[in-house]
């Protein structure tokens, strides 16, 4: 039988005054490559579950990816 992976989680908090977004990782979440894939396929689902076209989403990355770039310098 096969060992299954063990759960990790990745809770998101809004910080209003300072503008940001906040993330804690489970203490078994290391792989900055793993946080990306959850983070990604989270942000798909949820566009997707929105209703939100492929095309929206590829705009909205476009138009908002160098905002997101500028905060973080």
């Amino acid at each position: 039988m096969t060992k299954q992976p063990e759960n990790k989680s990745i809770e998101l908090s809004m910080d209003y005054t300072n503008s940001q977004i906040n993330m804690q990782f489970s203490e078994n979440l290391t792989d900055d490559r793993e946080r990306g894939y959850i983070l990604s396929a989270s942000f798909f689902s949820f566009c997707a579950a929105q209703g939100l076209s492929k095309e929206a989403v590829i705009d909205m990355v476009s138009t908002q990816y160098d905002e997101f770039l500028k905060m973080n310098d």
